[in-house]
């Protein structure tokens, strides 16, 4: 260790375990937008986008972050859907343009989306699409004031009305909802082509802010069974910022599938 080294505080060292670490005790909303925004390492810029609680800093980083990870982090703590429309404006990459539209569900902001020539092509497409899908709301009653647990055989109604696709993209919008995150489960367990896309729904949501939320993502998810959907889900580790939530859910997966991999990542 240099001279130098002695002197280089945490979030600026060499080393990114170190940086990780020095987060933990990192307040500084500045400082950690700007970590989310330029450090070179994807698990220092999206754990300190976790972190940052002012919207402002998040907006900040959602649009001039350097890398698609933390700035899709950013968008999920945005809750502001006027900045959402804005950043989708400004902004024109799709998985970025994606996350915003999945935490909109004013109508009249996804209807103006759809209407206004200054937004691009793909964003009005986007907005069209959901714009149709709040139709639905008013038959799911997901919106948390009025919602509530629906049995696998009101699930299964409205897949069988509506398709279970549409169904699942409408419910992944109001994950912030308990219970949501519960008929995504239901859809999960009931299979078939949209037990795949509920699966990463609840997925995303084990980073979700709430922990109430997070952990009803995760018993959700405890409760796998299909092999299909166990290795898809085991796939997910590597490719986004959850390998530690996922590795959490599969020690509960009582399957032989999740047991071989655990056993094998603890060797």
């Amino acid at each position: 260790m240099g001279i130098k080294d002695l002197f280089t505080p945490d979030f600026k060292s060499e080393d990114p375990a170190k940086r990780l670490k020095a987060l933990e005790s990192l307040k500084d909303q500045s400082l950690l937008a700007e970590l989310a925004m330029n450090d070179p390492s994807p698990r220092v810029r999206t754990a300190a986008a976790r972190k940052i609680t002012e919207q402002e800093q998040l907006i900040k980083v959602a649009l001039d972050g350097n890398e698609i990870d933390a700035r899709l982090t950013a968008v999920e703590k945005i809750d502001s859907q006027e900045k959402l429309a804005e950043i989708i404006k400004r902004r024109k990459n799709y998985k970025l343009m994606g996350a915003c539209f999945e935490r909109i569900t004013d109508r009249e902001i996804l209807s103006r989306i759809a209407n206004d020539p200054d937004y691009n092509r793909s964003a009005r497409r986007l907005a069209i699409e959901n714009y149709a899908d709040e139709a639905y709301l008013s038959d799911l009653q997901v919106a948390e004031d009025k919602a509530r647990e629906k049995s696998p055989e009101e699930i299964a109604a409205i897949i069988d009305k509506y398709g279970g696709e549409k169904l699942v993209r409408v419910m992944g919008k109001f994950r912030g909802s308990k219970n949501s995150i519960l008929a995504l489960g239901q859809i999960m367990q009931r299979g078939g082509d949209s037990a795949v896309m509920a699966m990463e729904y609840l997925a995303k949501s084990l980073n979700y802010a709430n922990p109430i939320i997070s952990r009803c993502a995760e018993e959700q998810l405890a409760e796998l069974k299909d092999p299909e959907l166990i290795a898809r889900l085991i796939a997910m580790i590597g490719s986004t910022d959850l390998d530690e939530r996922i590795t959490a859910v599969l020690k509960k997966v009582d399957h032989p599938d999740a047991r071989e991999f655990i056993e094998k990542t603890d060797n």
